[in-house]
């Protein structure tokens, strides 16, 4: 009797899977038994568009392994070529969509905000990243609502916290971007049997390779395959946690999250400025907020006399 595999009748949409981290996250659930649209426009790194060539190699490698697969050359940034993605699966497979995995993105045009900030360059980068991710989710959720079941990757960056090397901010924001939505709606997608969680993944790609020291490093500790696991692990139906990001690379995976701190209360200027240590905080005590309003909670009995948990029953939301 032939093997179940664990993803056997489940569809796939990868973004960006032409090469890097997209086409090793298709080879890895193409493996596991999913059929997978392996959507690429063959842009460069600067997101100007292509072909299709690129995305058919992978399709081409899935085949030859004994797998499924459909290439798709769509722009994720177009509202217009959005919802050809999924058709392209649902033509293909005859079947609802389960997993999509949103890799695609783009570096962008180095530029200096305070000098020769490139506006054309920033826009794109954010469409890719941040427009792209909300409309591939907005255009697979009815179907995911539907079936009752769903699981969404998306990929923010360790740049969110800050390479402090100069330029526009264009790329680390737009991944902060789909940090933040990934926690927005990942808190309510589980109601719906659907897991939104997101990555930040380490690893070596043609993005990663603009930077002479990155690439060095990439190349030495961070295989791209080893990401790809762990998201595989994320498209998994045993997968049940949602609206959660994991900081992933070498073999490595961690929940990585927003923090706050106690701070200092005051009443004036120089009250703040005299105590600025206890407004940046430390370790020792750090607080985890669960969800925005845990946080708004916490930032209530800090700023008051009013205990943590009597503040969280003040901002229970009510209809």
């Amino acid at each position: 009797m032939a093997r179940t595999l664990p993803l056997s009748g489940r569809v796939a949409i990868v973004t960006g899977a032409g090469g890097g981290l997209g086409r090793e996250y298709a080879l890895l659930l193409a493996s596991r038994g999913a059929k997978v649209v392996v959507n690429d426009y063959g842009g460069s790194l600067d997101g100007q568009k292509g072909g299709t060539s690129r995305a058919q190699k992978v399709v081409d490698e899935i085949q030859q392994a004994g797998g499924e697969a459909v290439a798709d050359g769509h722009d994720v940034s177009l509202d217009a070529e959005v919802p050809e993605i999924v058709e392209t699966a649902q033509r293909a497979f005859h079947q609802g969509i389960h997993i999509l995995i949103n890799n695609a993105g783009t570096a962008g045009q180095m530029s200096d905000v305070g000098r020769d900030f490139n506006g054309p360059s920033f826009r794109r980068t954010w469409e890719i990243a941040a427009y792209g991710t909300n409309l591939l989710i907005s255009a697979v959720w009815p179907l995911m609502v539907e079936q009752g079941y769903g699981r969404i990757v998306n990929t923010s960056s360790d740049s969110i916290y800050g390479f402090g090397g100069g330029g526009d901010g264009g790329y680390a924001s737009s991944k902060g971007a789909v940090f933040a939505l990934t926690k927005d709606l990942g808190k309510a997608s589980l109601k719906h049997g659907i897991t939104i969680n997101g990555v930040l993944p380490s690893a070596a790609s043609r993005m990663s390779d603009l930077s002479p020291v990155i690439k060095q490093i990439t190349s030495q500790y961070f295989e791209a395959s080893q990401v790809a696991t762990f998201v595989g692990a994320l498209a998994d139906e045993r997968c049940a946690v949602s609206g959660e990001l994991f900081s992933v690379g070498g073999g490595r995976a961690a929940r990585t999250t927003l923090a706050t701190f106690p701070g200092h209360r005051s009443n004036s200027v120089e009250g703040y400025l005299d105590n600025f240590d206890s407004v940046m905080g430390s370790a020792a005590n750090v607080h985890i907020p669960a969800d925005c309003m845990d946080q708004v909670a916490y930032a209530i009995s800090q700023a008051t006399d009013i205990s943590v948990d009597e503040a969280r029953r003040a901002t229970v939301l009510r209809e």
